[in-house]
């Protein structure tokens, strides 16, 4: 299901100084944020049904797996999505994508806003066994109008983990250094997933939302208001690693009826 956002949202690199007849500067296009992994509404309510709802005489648990089925466990409660953006290259080489900042805020604008980042720094061919995982100097930024990883320094750890990107519909994601090719556009769908703990700790809040109708054995309409914003850096020939900043945007998520399942 996909979230409602704008078309499209181009974001075009700032920098100081004069650029030179044979080196431009890339842009991003941001597309979307789709979901691509959930629970259902049932698998939700089962979850949280004995959670929230009142029992007083011992009888919820009882009565919540009778009306949901029994509570899933933690492991399949896992909510992931595709962030998609295009990066468009006007040079006449092409653009290695070294590094991708994301910070996603869930329920933004309410008193409790969870934050999460992710910092990716993507693997050369000659560093096979590479996991994405970043250094102390990466997703960060020199210039104060650029997001970086010290912008988002109360996030919450592990809400958020890459899977990797990938530059084809249908490829699996990897940590492999995507490449924009010279004179062209690359559509790149970075795969992130929310850590279950932290994600089911944050959603405890629109179970208790809904507690009337969990307590009547009707499974709520979970909604999922969020924002993303990030940086993405490319290797852009003379210009060095060049920052180029995304969002934020808003959107949400809904919980699907049946379970979504990634198709990769």
């Amino acid at each position: 299901m996909r979230s409602v956002l704008p078309a499209s949202l181009a974001f075009a690199v700032a920098l100081t100084g004069c650029v030179g007849p044979e080196t431009q500067l890339p842009t991003v296009t941001y597309k979307s944020a789709e979901l691509v992994q959930s629970p259902s509404q049932d698998m939700m309510a089962a979850y949280y049904c004995p959670q929230v709802v009142p029992d007083p005489f011992g009888w919820t648990t009882a009565a919540c797996a009778l009306s949901f089925g029994a509570a899933p466990p933690s492991s399949e409660m896992v909510v992931a999505f595709n962030l998609q953006f295009n990066v468009h290259n006007p040079n006449h080489f092409p653009i290695p994508v070294a590094e991708m900042l994301t910070a996603v805020t869930l329920f933004p604008g309410q008193s409790s806003q969870p934050l999460g980042t992710s910092c990716v720094v993507f693997c050369s061919p000659d560093e096979p066994g590479c996991t994405g995982q970043p250094g102390p100097e990466s997703c960060t930024a020199k210039s104060g109008d650029i997001r970086s990883l010290e912008d988002f320094t109360n996030a919450t750890a592990n809400l958020i983990v890459a899977s990797g990107v990938s530059l084809l519909e249908g490829q699996a994601p990897s940590f492999k250094m995507p490449e924009v090719v010279q004179d062209g556009e690359a559509a790149i769908e970075a795969r992130l997933a929310f850590g279950a703990d932290p994600m089911l700790q944050a959603l405890e809040q629109l179970a208790y939302q809904s507690v009337d109708q969990l307590a009547l054995g009707e499974p709520p309409t979970f909604t999922i208001p969020y924002r993303i914003e990030g940086t993405v850096w490319l290797d852009v020939g003379s210009l060095g690693r060049v920052a180029v900043g995304f969002g934020p945007v808003d959107g949400s998520w809904t919980i699907p009826t049946s379970e979504l399942v990634p198709s990769l």
